[in-house]
């Protein structure tokens, strides 16, 4: 697939087809019992329900709110993950390559 320059955007959105991202039953990872979690407390908070949901603002948010969740996973599960020296992020495609981007 050639690559064209990129185009600069005002925003961009990205959406999910329901069950496109589904790899584990929801009562055997821990990890998403823990994010469920923390959606429903956010919507809790603003005491609403809804099965779709959207997070949207600038970038550098996002970022940190996601590694923010990822961080609080980490201490509460104890967890150490050491970076693979030698990774690739041009060779690493998660839907097609099993390889294993961190150690734990």
């Amino acid at each position: 697939m050639k690559k064209s320059k990129q185009k600069k955007e005002d925003i961009v959105v990205f959406a999910f087809k329901k069950g496109s991202q589904t790899r584990f039953e929801d009562s055997e990872n821990s990890s998403y019992r823990f994010v469920d979690a923390s959606i429903e407390r956010i919507m809790d908070g603003y005491n609403v329900i809804s099965e779709k949901i959207g997070f949207s603002g600038y970038r550098e948010d996002v970022v940190n709110y996601i590694s923010g969740l990822i961080d609080v996973y980490i201490k509460i599960y104890n967890l150490d993950i050491d970076k693979i020296k030698d990774f690739d992020p041009i060779d690493f495609d998660p839907d097609f390559d099993d390889t294993v981007v961190y150690e734990m």
